[in-house]
């Protein structure tokens, strides 16, 4: 913690108000800074686009999957209820989206594909089912917009409702 506000400290050259980092928020090299401060980043993320007060406090904690999106959002790691601080990790999904002001606490997981929208509190050791969106300070039960394609869906879905088989008919 100790070595964090002193590299914090130094991110601040511009001026009391001005973070280094602000100059690479949505960048891949957002990434690779949090990637070097033991963040566990998958591929294809975007972090902070239009940045975050505070981004990432304890990046160590923190595993992001392929295809997230983090916006204007906070992942916190650590709580500090009546004197008693505890950390604990972190999960956002693949291809999850935190939208601006959401908020994802110690412990919570995100599953793959699951969405915060803006002003949302994910209560400490909370989980987002996969495909669910999120809304609310904190946020209550969510729904679910659409269940995920399997492969074993595809021969029913490629089927008319008279049992006939879909097929592409070339054009003349």
């Amino acid at each position: 913690w100790q070595l964090y506000l002193s590299l914090a400290s130094l991110r601040g050259f511009q001026g009391p108000n001005a973070d280094m980092l602000d100059m690479f928020r949505g960048s891949q090299y957002l990434v690779w800074y949090f990637r070097a401060l033991g963040a566990r980043i998958g591929k294809r993320v975007c972090l902070y686009p239009n940045g975050a007060d505070p981004m990432m406090t304890e990046p160590e904690l923190v595993t992001i999957q392929d295809g997230a999106c983090i916006d204007e959002a906070s992942l916190i790691s650590h709580l500090n209820t009546q004197g008693v601080f505890t950390l604990n990790r972190l999960h956002v999904g693949e291809q999850c989206v935190m939208r601006s002001f959401s908020r994802l606490q110690q412990s919570a997981v995100m599953e793959p594909r699951s969405v915060l929208g803006e002003h949302t509190l994910i209560l400490p050791a909370d989980r987002v089912q996969e495909g669910e969106w999120r809304q609310g300070w904190p946020a209550g039960p969510g729904y679910v917009i659409a269940t995920p394609l399997r492969k074993a869906d595809l021969p029913a879905l490629l089927t008319s409702s008279r049992g006939h088989a879909i097929t592409a008919k070339p054009k003349q």
